[in-house]
């Protein structure tokens, strides 16, 4: 519309008219260049628009953080394969061992049995407990391996591992045997141990160093020592003054903190070695000699054997001297807690045990 004011592109008067959209006031000659530029405009805005929505949709994969967890990823993957590999080969190593400590305890049976039949020296009882052991190495042999499965739930990737269950596996963990030339006893100067308390058939005499089965045969008779051992090493020589055949007397130890009532060789606060090659561990058995290296029908009367607690160490160690071999036996003291106590348990009547005077 006409007026007054100035031209706001040319700063000059004359006929003037007022733009409705923005209220600013044109000349004749400069209103349709501002009405052309609107239309301009607006397809400028549209453009801009449309960069800034084509960069929305590409900026997500262009951030950095995009190549770190790339990165992240492909390390991931490799740690993944290494550790399936790996654990794979453990898998596959545990499962050739333990058909390995099979197939040699099963040749062990028969080549015991062949030697004792060219000797001209086996009996009944021979073929019956060789025919045992091979009924449980059968069993285990159809058995599929006791292994799980460890998945370390403390990573952001759960890694895993194998672990054998079994209680072949724990007792080649548990247990240990090796040869030797000589034992020297050690022991805790002052300390002399003597039987103290029998529980069954069997009479302790001789100011308690002598004990005596006086019952009927397979009937147990369990004897304590009078010390308790809870720290240092201390060590006690036997003598098997009389034992039947085959040999079946057990030497280990007990937590004294278990009531006499409670007393028995296969209970969890019991760790020692029997007869029939039996290795006792807190209420489990093990009899195979090709597993833990115990072989009690090689014992006799009248041989010297050293019992050693180690209470530093948790262990307990049988040395029968004649036969220069050192028997190992880890302790766990969550299952027979200190102070240990001496225990010894007779089967057969007439079998005896002396404690020999420390030197």
């Amino acid at each position: 519309m006409p007026g007054s004011k100035q031209c706001t592109t040319c700063n000059k008067g004359g006929f003037i008219m007022l733009c409705d959209r923005c209220q600013q006031t044109f000349c004749d000659k400069h209103i349709n260049d501002h009405r052309q530029q609107s239309p301009h405009q607006l397809d400028n805005i549209l453009q801009e628009h449309d960069l800034i929505q084509d960069e929305l949709k590409h900026s997500s994969t262009k951030h950095s953080l995009f190549k770190s967890i790339d990165q992240w990823e492909k390390e991931s993957i490799v740690k993944i394969q290494t550790t399936a590999e790996k654990t794979r080969n453990e898998l596959r190593q545990m499962i050739e061992e333990a058909k390995e400590r099979l197939a040699s305890a099963c040749r062990e049976v028969v080549e015991n049995l062949q030697a004792a039949r060219e000797a001209r020296q086996f009996c009944e009882n021979d073929l019956h407990r060789s025919m045992q052991h091979l009924q449980q190495l059968k069993t285990k042999i159809a058995s599929p391996l006791s292994v799980e499965l460890i998945e370390n739930k403390n990573s952001v990737i759960h890694l895993i591992g194998v672990k054998g269950t079994d209680f072949l596996h724990k007792v080649l963990e548990q247990t240990k045997t090796y040869s030797v030339t000589k034992r020297l006893p050690l022991t805790t100067p002052g300390i002399q141990e003597k039987f103290s308390k029998a529980i069954g058939p069997a009479v302790i005499s001789e100011e308690g160093f002598l004990v005596r089965h006086h019952g009927q045969s397979s009937t147990f008779a369990y004897i304590l020592g009078e010390q308790l051992y809870s720290k240092g090493q201390h060590t006690i020589r036997f003598k098997i003054e009389q034992s039947q055949v085959p040999y079946n007397i057990f030497f280990g130890c007990i937590s004294s903190q278990v009531n006499s009532t409670q007393i028995h060789h296969d209970s969890p606060w019991v760790a020692g070695w029997f007869g029939y090659n039996e290795v006792h561990h807190h209420g489990t058995t093990e009899k195979n000699v090709q597993m833990h290296g115990y072989d009690s029908d090689k014992i006799e009367t009248y041989d010297v054997l050293s019992l050693i607690l180690n209470c530093d160490q948790r262990q307990i160690e049988l040395y029968p001297e004649r036969l220069k071999k050192i028997h190992e036996l880890a302790i766990n003291i969550d299952e027979a807690p200190l102070p240990w106590q001496l225990i010894v348990i007779l089967t057969y009547k007439n079998d005896s045990v002396r404690i020999l005077h420390n030197a």
